[in-house]
């Protein structure tokens, strides 16, 4: 008979579709409780903990799960801190010897009391689309070095669910969608802050039969958004430059490159909300107005990457020179203020080089009139 551990449960992976995915198999499991104990909020965090010093118990699951799927469950709750502990559980009125994940001491406060419910509405969705991803670094990953990923793990699971809830609009009719294209193979060479997607797939022909069976490899991030500061007091622009690995790895002799802003959307933000946290944190710059100017993929054929472009209407005394950036993520950016003809003379000769800059430029050229 196959050994089986018992693990008491008590925060998200009480979600039986999120444990099934992180246990890789159907898992046995009992309502239990554990005395003396409260389930709370990690303050400011999308997660619990369990504090002892209470009359009433915590409630939880008590699971059984055979040696693979405990490795499992160690592999995704050891990287973040929680580590196994002795305990004993009341299920069916009956005491039962288990193990338990707690976190490390001091590691995390307490916050309001814990609902798996609240969580659920609020935050399942994404966690189950990222645990997907998740453990595939099981095996190939120390806890500690997949736990290091998991922002951008997050960032790209965020990334999926737009895509299936804001599909691009359709062009021309008729349809084709993802149902018109059959995937034999898909495989992830590389699982790191990018990962790498070699699949072999069929997709249906305008002449409307399959197409042969082609290899493609695509670089999956995260969505992101660029903006550009607009001052229509003064006419005046400020794009930023900073050192980027893509033109150096061509082999560009000036790697330097002029850009708006840009980064990152996070998990729960709005491209609105990025978009004006971005320009805060690599300019200095608080935006007054921001305009839309497009979502779109600008690099379709083997980057993931989806980009929505603003630009922002702010004051701009003060910001030339001034270098930004985030510290802890190496970030050194040199904001230039120029006047809005520079520019366009700067698009005109190249030395605007990036995609998102010179389509903002253009833009702004075309509705500069409506913003002063």
């Amino acid at each position: 008979m196959t050994a089986q551990f018992p693990v008491f449960l008590y925060g998200t992976l009480c979600d039986p579709e999120l444990l099934e995915i992180v246990a890789g198999e159907v898992v046995e499991q009992t309502p239990a409780t554990f005395a003396d104990h409260r389930v709370f909020w990690a303050k400011d965090q999308s997660f619990p903990i369990v504090t002892k010093g209470s009359d009433k118990p915590a409630h939880g699951l008590l699971i059984s799960v055979s040696a693979a799927a405990k490795a499992r469950l160690d592999f995704y709750e050891i990287g973040f801190g929680y580590y196994l502990h002795a305990c004993s559980v009341n299920a069916a009125s009956t005491a039962h010897p288990a193990e338990i994940y707690l976190p490390e001491d001091g590691r995390w406060t307490a916050g309001a009391p814990w609902s798996l419910s609240d969580w659920q509405q609020e935050y399942g969705t994404l966690a189950r689309e990222a645990a997907r991803d998740y453990m595939r670094l099981f095996g190939l990953k120390a806890p500690q070095e997949a736990a290091a990923l998991f922002g951008q793990v997050r960032g790209r699971a965020a990334s999926r669910l737009r895509a299936r809830h804001q599909p691009s609009p359709m062009a021309f009719q008729p349809a084709q969608t993802r149902a018109n294209v059959t995937t034999h193979t898909s495989n992830r060479p590389l699982q790191d802050f990018f990962d790498v997607v070699e699949e072999t797939l069929q997709f249906q022909t305008f002449a409307g039969s399959p197409s042969a069976k082609v290899q493609r490899i695509s670089l999956i991030g995260g969505d992101a958004v660029t903006v550009l500061p607009y001052d229509p007091a003064n006419d005046t622009v400020l794009v930023i430059r900073q050192f980027r690995h893509g033109a150096f790895s061509r082999g560009d002799e000036n790697p330097w490159c002029v850009e708006p802003a840009a980064g990152r959307i996070d998990p729960f933000e709005t491209p609105e909300e990025a978009a004006l946290r971005e320009l805060r944190e690599e300019t200095g710059v608080i935006a007054r107005d921001l305009h839309r100017i497009a979502s779109y993929y600008p690099t379709p054929a083997a980057v993931s990457e989806h980009l929505t472009s603003y630009v922002a209407t702010c004051d701009l005394g003060g910001a030339d020179g001034r270098i930004g950036g985030l510290s802890g993520e190496n970030e050194d950016i040199m904001s230039h203020v120029i006047p809005f003809n520079s520019l366009m003379e700067m698009v005109h000769s190249g030395a605007a080089n990036t995609g998102p800059l010179v389509m903002s430029a253009l833009w702004l050229q075309n509705e500069r009139h409506r913003l002063r």
